[in-house]
């Protein structure tokens, strides 16, 4: 099978498409969770090249035209980014065509480790939140109200109880433990929901600040993925980010949230645990799309295919939601939130 079969593009239509020179060898698919990416090797230099989607356009396509200027504003306040390749034909934001099709993007290839547990980027976390959450208050009452919904999914009550009728009728070994975890799923997704839209202090942000997305270099971090900008909570993305970047070391949390206001942000007052509502989102939102997928039939992508049997994941998916929870309610204690 050639590199052309595996990514649907050739290393030399990326060269052209971006006017990257002469390429030295075929692309190499460096990851492949969401978006697949490729290391790509040419006369010019060394780029990652991003496949936003392979054909059709997407129906948010449109969005990456002020992402990107969102994303030069970002470069501009001295938070460091890899460096976009401009293409001479674009289609939205960043991207070009490739082979007259799809929309990809190139950045330069920055040489880095990933994030480690030893990395404490505490303050750098901070600082960094507060520097993007001063550019842009994003009006809630104003906008489309599709965008109010919290970028780390929730869903309605009626899926909830769809899934788990599924999950009976398959015969899935987990669907006992789901329908007794039911209800309580679907309180904590309303309380997500009414926690984000309540909560006043929307901006345009990253929206997907984790370790993945830090390129560690000698000369320090640099945060990549800048795609997905969007609304969400100043409040609630520093404390998804604060835990996540902490590696469940409190110390990290509490270094992180007061870099954070040393640098000029805002975290609102009395949220207690719902601070975390993020990262409890996110974990339940994981277990929605594992779920989703395994009772509908739709074949697992990306993260989902770390697990081989899928109906073990779904199971360690539903640990993890309640234990997070727990950890999430200890931190909010210990930290006197």
């Amino acid at each position: 099978m050639s590199a052309a079969d595996v990514a649907g593009v050739t290393a030399g239509q990326v060269a052209e498409a971006f006017d990257l020179g002469t390429p030295i060898e075929e692309l190499d698919l460096v990851q492949h969770t969401v978006s697949r990416t490729w290391r790509l090797t040419t006369s010019a230099g060394r780029f990652l090249v991003k496949e936003l989607w392979p054909d059709e356009d997407q129906p948010w396509a449109h969005q990456l035209n002020w992402r990107r200027d969102f994303e030069e504003r970002v470069a501009a306040a001295g938070i460091r980014i890899p460096s976009p390749v401009p293409p001479p034909a674009r289609a939205y934001g960043w991207t070009s065509r490739v082979a007259g099709r799809g929309a990809y993007r190139v950045t330069e290839w920055v040489e880095h480790r990933k994030v480690t547990a030893d990395d404490d980027l505490s303050d750098w976390l901070g600082r960094t939140l507060a520097v993007l959450h001063s550019f842009e208050p994003y009006r809630s009452d104003t906008a489309d109200p599709g965008e109010l919904e919290p970028f780390y999914y929730v869903h309605p009550a009626d899926r909830w109880h769809e899934w788990a009728a599924l999950a009976r009728s398959q015969g899935r070994p987990w669907a006992a433990e789901f329908g007794a975890r039911l209800d309580a799923y679907v309180r904590r997704t309303e309380r997500l929901r009414t926690t984000y839209s309540g909560i006043g202090d929307h901006v345009l942000t990253h929206r997907d600040m984790v370790p993945f997305n830090v390129l560690m270099t000698p000369t320090g971090p640099v945060l990549t993925d800048w795609d997905v900008i969007g609304p969400d909570s100043a409040s609630l993305e520093t404390g998804f980010a604060a835990v996540t970047f902490a590696f469940r070391d409190p110390r990290r949390v509490r270094r992180a949230l007061a870099s954070y206001t040393a640098h000029g942000g805002v975290l609102v007052d009395g949220l207690g645990e719902d601070l975390f509502a993020h990262k409890l989102g996110s974990e339940l939102g994981r277990l929605a799309v594992l779920v989703d997928r395994v009772v509908t039939g739709v074949p697992l992508t990306g993260w989902m295919t770390r697990y081989a049997d899928p109906d073990t994941g779904v199971r360690a998916a539903m640990a993890e939601v309640a234990a997070a929870e727990e950890r999430l309610r200890r931190l909010a204690a210990d930290l006197d939130l």
